[in-house]
């Protein structure tokens, strides 16, 4: 097939989607107006001449792109972010359009923003394909009026040849790998932190990520937490942060929405236990008590208490661990899942067709 992809390129996500389907022996050229690494060949979209806001600028690389899509000739257009790039390949004209959802662009700004709602309402409405990642991602797609036989709730998954358990795990490791955003709230997690490394003294914390938010984040750990007990190290390669996440006890999120937690699910391959918000994208995985600790979203005591406990209890980590990777192996195989995707994209020619 040859796919079109339209996306962020500076994003992970994007990065490992393209390099799979071109793994699968497709040929992916990427469009974006972001820069990516050199490796995913990105073919730029025209900036504005003046600075515009961002939104104005997807609908103007429109006429641009449906050239180069003319000359393509692709067998399926595949945008990613229902507002922006959803939005461009809309504009762009060329069909069949699968559009993938990442979260925040239905469930928060799709709900919350009346023109951020107006635009995710036109792409749904004219897409040929809805992915979502989770069930609840998929329920804010059809409310938002897409049409519920074009809506496909398939996690992305976790490249289980690639995050594994580590022997032996790195006795009191507290793993963050949420980006530095208000969402994450991580302010949170550090009050939430601030009294487990004062009784606990193996305790320790590694903030895996970066975002607008890192500077005062930053000062605010070195307030609150013991000096020498907490280290941000920013972002990292894959195979660094799943070293990470395999030697890691505990991991932690205090997100206030998500779809499916791709850092979630990476824990849970990986053997650390969750201790997590109790959000609903976060219930489609992991079960109070069972293969998590949930809290309260903002909630920093039950934080605590739940961090307290996972550290506490070996036998439950334990068991938590062997569970999750049950969980993930049936639900969310990196290569199984795309596949299942990859068979939708290779439909769609059919369907219009006919």
């Amino acid at each position: 097939m040859r796919i079109a992809t339209l996306s962020d390129a500076s994003a992970v996500h994007t990065v490992r989607w393209v390099e799979h389907f071109r793994a699968r022996g497709h040929d992916v050229r990427v469009w974006s107006l972001e820069r990516g690494p050199e490796s995913l060949g990105v073919v730029p979209l025209p900036a504005p001449p003046l600075p515009l806001p961002r939104v104005l600028r997807y609908p103007l690389a429109a006429r641009a792109l449906a050239r180069d899509l003319r000359a393509f000739a692709p067998d399926v257009v595949d945008a990613h972010f229902v507002p922006n790039y959803g939005l461009l390949g809309v504009l762009a004209g060329r069909r069949p359009l699968s559009v993938a959802a990442w979260g925040s662009d239905l469930l928060l700004g799709g709900r919350r923003d009346p023109l951020r709602r107006a635009r995710a309402r036109f792409v749904l409405a004219r897409a040929d394909q809805v992915l979502c990642d989770a069930e609840n991602l998929a329920a804010a797609a059809r409310e938002l009026g897409a049409a519920p036989d074009r809506v496909h709730a398939i996690p992305w998954g976790v490249d289980l040849a690639r995050v594994r358990p580590l022997e032996p795990r790195e006795t009191g490791l507290v793993l963050s790998t949420r980006m530095h955003e208000p969402i994450y709230d991580l302010v949170t997690v550090i009050a939430g932190l601030a009294p487990v490394l004062a009784q606990h003294p193996h305790a320790h914390v590694a903030f895996i990520g970066d975002g607008s938010l890192r500077p005062a984040l930053e000062r605010l750990a070195a307030e609150r937490l013991p000096a020498g007990r907490f280290r941000f190290l920013g972002r990292l390669a894959p195979d660094d942060l799943f070293a990470f996440y395999g030697r890691a006890e505990v991991y932690v999120s205090a997100s206030h929405s998500d779809s499916t937690s791709q850092s979630l699910l990476e824990a849970m391959a990986a053997g650390a236990a969750p201790v997590v918000s109790d959000i609903a994208g976060n219930r489609e995985w992991v079960r109070a008590g069972e293969g998590a600790l949930l809290f309260r979203p903002g909630d920093a005591q039950e934080l605590a208490r739940a961090l307290a406990r996972a550290l506490g209890d070996r036998d439950w980590r334990t068991r938590a661990a062997a569970h999750n990777r049950r969980v993930v192996e049936a639900r969310a195989d990196w290569t199984r899942n795309l596949q299942r995707i990859e068979s939708l994209f290779e439909s769609l020619p059919r369907v219009r067709g006919a």
